[in-house]
């Protein structure tokens, strides 16, 4: 079990030991990582105080150790999936204006930018100058053309996204030691050692994947770097070439694993499971818990927010079955409690954020969290000290006078109808969004029937598939803009 350690998770102390394996072929020890992590930030531009940085963020070794740069280089880091469309990521850059972007090569310089002295572009968009080392391959580092002058608050670390997958200009401030107490804290209930090998199934710009990178980094542990989807031959060829011995995902992950049929697969050195990001519904829950204690596993369904740079609280295995869809206990080092009046989970803990960023005039703000959150979700402690979320405090609407709860409402659904249901809408509407025509009367009837709503207070909507993060979750604010 890994204590909290005295130096931190990307000081990369494993010397010797292998760090990252990449599908691609290639390895790093930890002295390897450090060294190229150290050659990186060596090109980042001399201002003469603390920077922001930008990595657009890829499961490769290049990404990682653009992030480790920025980190040791003592500069604030903003992670953004390189997967976003141009036109998300174009107006957050010029939003924040970094002093400098670590991203894939083959794309177009933005606006403002240039390549630190010495480098071009060929006529494929690939740098002339030579990388530093094969773990760069595929990145180039690019500069702001004009000083943007940030005044950065001395100990932000970390910048992301609330989602992990838009180009909001809302940020998640993290310090430096949010993020250490977090990966000391998952490294400690998950009894994390320099023996695992988790496999990377979840965005490195998705705090929930960002957490799986630190903990085990903090553990010595050699991470297992692709990009393919678990529907693919080859992430499985890799998974059990490589032994892979833990595997995180999201709700959506693990519906699509019930589906593959995991139990039927030889993996002879997985041990732990892991689930975060979301509401597994509870029949899963107890299938896979099921499964866990067949083939000698662990499964840990999780709860966290990016606001507390991923965990909060864990339920332990043991406790699985019997308590299905709570989420359990505040993590080490954190406290959970609800509050009497408005019945909201309130969380403390060293890894509360820093708070918000709205604009580049927020990076010099401090600790406006004071290590309390709020988390917007509605709760409460059973008799044996578990907590369960019932819903959110902003997913509420009225019909005919009568509050409806749409996380409550989606559970009640998803169980009738046996598939993904998304319910949005405003007072007096609901809309209930399918995958399947087929499936509507079915919804219809438990609408009508069972909560007894007019047809007139709701409607039934197809969108298949239901739009979704690349962290898996349902993408509400799209489907509202849709018209759904």
């Amino acid at each position: 079990m890994v204590e909290m350690a005295t130096s931190p998770f990307w000081s990369l102390d494993g010397g010797p030991a292998p760090a990252l394996l990449s599908d691609r072929g290639l390895s790093l020890s930890y002295d390897a990582l450090a060294a190229l992590s150290d050659h990186i930030a060596a090109a980042l531009p001399d201002r003469h105080r603390k920077r922001l940085g930008l990595v657009l963020g890829t499961n490769r070794p290049a990404a990682l150790a653009g992030y480790l740069a920025g980190l040791r280089a003592g500069d604030a880091v903003w992670l953004l999936d390189a997967r976003l469309e141009p036109s998300l990521i174009e107006p957050a850059v010029s939003a924040y204006r970094p002093d400098w972007i670590w991203l894939p090569t083959g794309g177009m310089l933005p606006d403002g930018y240039q390549l630190p002295p010495g480098a071009a572009w060929s006529g494929h968009g690939r740098p002339l100058a030579a990388a530093p080392g094969p773990g760069a391959a595929g990145y180039q580092m690019v500069w702001r053309v004009e000083d943007p002058g940030h005044a950065i608050f001395g100990d932000l670390a970390v910048l992301l996204s609330t989602s992990g997958s838009t180009g909001s200009p809302k940020l998640v401030r993290l310090s430096h030691a949010n993020l250490q107490a977090n990966a000391a804290s998952i490294a400690s209930y998950l009894n994390l050692s320099g023996d695992d090998r988790p496999i990377t199934t979840l965005p490195l710009a998705y705090s929930y994947g960002l957490s799986v990178i630190n903990s085990h980094l903090l553990a010595g542990a050699a991470i297992l770097l692709t990009e393919e989807s678990v529907v693919n031959r080859e992430f499985w060829d890799f998974f059990s070439g490589q032994g892979a011995t833990s595997l995180a995902g999201v709700p959506y992950l693990y519906r699509v694993l019930h589906r593959l049929a995991l139990p039927a697969m030889r993996l002879p050195r997985l041990r732990t499971l892991t689930q975060a990001g979301g509401r597994l519904d509870v029949a899963l829950i107890r299938t896979f818990a099921e499964l866990a204690g067949a083939r000698g596993w662990t499964f840990f369904t999780m709860y966290g927010q990016t606001e507390a740079t991923a965990r909060i609280s864990y339920l332990p295995p043991e406790l699985t079955l019997a308590k299905a869809g709570s989420i359990g206990v505040p993590v080490p080092g954190g406290h959970l409690d609800v509050d009497l009046a408005s019945q909201e989970l309130i969380y403390r803990g060293p890894n509360v954020m820093l708070g918000y960023a709205i604009g580049p005039e927020d990076l010099s703000l401090g600790d406006v969290q004071r290590g309390v959150l709020a988390t917007g979700d509605l709760g409460y402690r059973d008799e044996d000290g578990l907590f369960y979320v019932t819903g959110r405090k902003k997913r509420m609407l009225k019909v005919h006078g009568h509050r409806l709860n749409l996380d409550e409402l989606e559970r009640s659904l998803e169980a009738a109808l046996g598939k993904a249901v998304a319910c949005v809408g405003a007072d007096e509407r609901l809309v209930a969004v399918l995958e399947e025509e087929a499936d509507r009367p079915t919804i219809r009837r438990y609408l009508t029937e069972v909560l007894h709503l007019s047809p007139r207070t709701f409607a039934i909507v197809i969108r298949s598939p239901l739009p979704r993060f690349s962290s898996g979750k349902v993408d509400y604010g799209r489907l509202e803009a849709l018209g759904a």
